[in-house]
């Protein structure tokens, strides 16, 4: 439509006619518990199904961002105001944003995990209620997303108390789009979904080490996988297409690789020479990425761990 046929044009209220009948099933959502970090301004495409396996693989490219399962909620949003007039008239002068508080009662390394996520525009947001249902942003392109977002803020690591709360962190997070949260949002229940939000693949970070350091000439090497949430656990059941190995930072395909034991994985690969560089991280070739999938889906993300050979 031209410009000059739509200036000064203003509807006064809502659209024409308020369907405010009941019949039908309720379409209601629950009390937010899950949070969906999405890459600023990603659109799910038109006709894309909403599967774990279409989110699995935007969670390792890092476009979803997952934090599963908070232990209380808060609403923090902001009242309307208003002013009013010498006759009593009252009118709406702005509109409180919504802003939502999650706390979580994790370990440290998931706590330093969420104070990585302090920003501002940085995210949009996906929730998921107590029963699995969705709420999510529909685009008039027809596409749908998330709630755009302004501040996210990780508050400081609460202590627990003898006899009292537990030790927890809390993330807050304000939405900056009225329009998205009273009007333009839809609803995909559980129903239609069919998995839980604790089914969704999270990634976990493991620390890679070299059993020893190689030597000139060696074809072999050896590293240990552990979880670094503990320093402890080991990371089982990877295979040769889960690493990157590269030597003086170009890729070089590895042999074999050989689970030896629980965590430890055996290398072999071509020939070193002294002083090469040689650098490991975990990988998933079929989407170019650095977080690796198992042969059951679970994720896991490495520190690139670095070695120079000797003699």
């Amino acid at each position: 439509m031209e410009l000059v046929s739509i200036l000064d044009k203003k509807a006064c209220g809502s659209a024409i006619g308020v369907n405010t009948g009941k019949l039908g099933c309720l379409s209601l959502f629950g009390t937010p518990t899950h949070l969906m970090l999405v890459k600023k301004g990603y659109k799910i495409p038109i006709g894309q199904e909403l599967s774990l396996e279409y989110i699995s693989e935007q969670v390792q490219k890092g476009i979803f961002i997952p934090v599963i399962d908070s232990s209380s909620f808060e609403d923090l949003s902001a009242e309307d105001t208003y002013s009013t007039n010498s006759s009593g008239v009252k009118r709406l002068n702005l509109q409180g944003l919504v802003e939502l508080k999650f706390m979580f009662e994790e370990g440290h390394e998931f706590y330093r995990e969420l104070d990585k996520l302090q920003s501002f525009k940085g995210y949009d947001l996906l929730l998921i209620d107590d029963e699995d249902n969705w709420l999510v942003v529909k685009n008039s392109d027809g596409t749908t997303g998330g709630f755009s977002l302004g501040h996210i803020t990780p508050e400081k690591r609460s202590f627990k108390v003898k006899g009292g709360d537990a030790e927890m962190k809390s993330l807050v997070l304000q939405m900056l789009n009225r329009k998205q949260y009273d009007s333009n949002y839809g609803i995909a229940h559980y129903e239609e979904l069919g998995f839980t939000a604790q089914e969704i693949a999270l990634i976990n970070g493991v620390d890679l080490s070299f059993d020893a350091i190689p030597s000139d000439l060696a074809t072999t090497f050896t590293i240990n996988a552990k979880l670094n949430s503990d320093n402890n656990t080991n990371v089982l059941g990877l295979l040769v297409a889960n690493f990157s190995y590269k030597v003086n930072g170009a890729t070089v395909v590895i042999t074999s690789v050989t689970e030896s034991a629980d965590g430890v994985y055996d290398f072999v690969v071509p020939a070193l020479a002294l002083n090469d560089v040689i650098t490991l991280e975990l990988w998933d070739g079929t989407v170019n990425v650095n977080v690796a999938k198992d042969a059951g889906g679970v994720l896991y993300r490495s520190e690139v761990a670095t070695e120079t050979v000797i003699a």
